[in-house]
């Protein structure tokens, strides 16, 4: 990228823009109000699971595919598993060859994002007394069904369902945007789109089989985005650069007088 064009992208990108917020935080927030005050009314949740599961059996048909319990499920964790030690090694290897060292705090930058962002899903879906599609009562289980804020019954036990944890891996491929988009703004725009469709196939998967509804999912989507979001609030790449720059300016500046 040009020098002038690599500037502008700074001023109107880097963490600490109103622009930058403008347009990575308040989509965001508009969708989890859309969320919490639309999406219910819609019983989308309901609606798909009922697509999946047979009445006469009282089951998800799919739930043990082997195709989609196999290669979908534990293929693809495995795959998203491999992409982030592979940031690591790439990191490692940074140090020993030249080529990679422009990256490398890039690469750090990614699995720390992968790492956190899923972890922060799993300790909110360990914590949750949210059931899956297939332990609820509707479809075959014991658990009740309620909404998300909802004070579950007394005597009801933890689901541990909410959000998807499976899908959250595949979103936490969006990491690569925030990590490369000073550097290499066309693929961190790639793998932003790679980690959406990602999440959400991943997700349509876990649908498939009883094991999430739609709502899960989005909101796993939704956290991933977020913690991501505020990790680079935490850790600019592209604002230390800036910051490291405009020093060095002022350093100069200071010893000409």
């Amino acid at each position: 990228m040009p020098d002038h064009l690599r500037e502008q992208y700074d001023r109107e990108q880097y963490s600490g823009s109103s622009r930058f917020w403008l347009k990575h935080l308040l989509p965001a927030l508009i969708f989890a109000l859309l969320m919490l005050f639309a999406y219910p009314h819609t019983y989308l949740d309901i609606r798909i699971a009922d697509l999946f599961f047979d009445r006469q059996l009282q089951q998800f048909t799919l739930k043990n595919d082997p195709f989609l319990a196999g290669w979908m499920h534990m293929g693809m964790k495995w795959l998203i598993e491999a992409v982030a030690v592979s940031c690591l090694g790439l990191l490692l290897s940074s140090y020993r060859f030249a080529s990679l060292k422009a990256y490398r705090q890039s690469f750090l930058w990614v699995f720390v994002g992968m790492a956190v962002s899923t972890a922060a899903v799993s300790i909110l879906k360990y914590n949750s007394p949210h059931g899956c599609p297939w332990d609820i009562v509707l479809y075959g289980g014991s658990l009740p069904l309620f909404d998300l804020f909802e004070t579950p019954p007394l005597a009801a036990k933890a689901g541990h369902c909410f959000p998807a944890g499976h899908p959250s891996a595949g979103f936490a491929l969006m990491a690569f945007y925030f990590a490369f988009r000073h550097i290499k703004p066309h693929f961190s725009s790639f793998m932003l789109w790679a980690g959406l469709l990602m999440g959400l196939w991943m997700g349509a998967v876990q649908m498939m089989r009883g094991a999430h509804f739609l709502s899960h999912v989005l909101w796993s989507g939704w956290v991933v985005w977020m913690v991501l979001l505020a990790l680079y609030w935490l850790w600019p790449l592209a604002g230390s650069a800036q910051n490291k720059t405009q020093s060095a300016s002022l350093g100069l500046l200071m010893l000409r007088e």
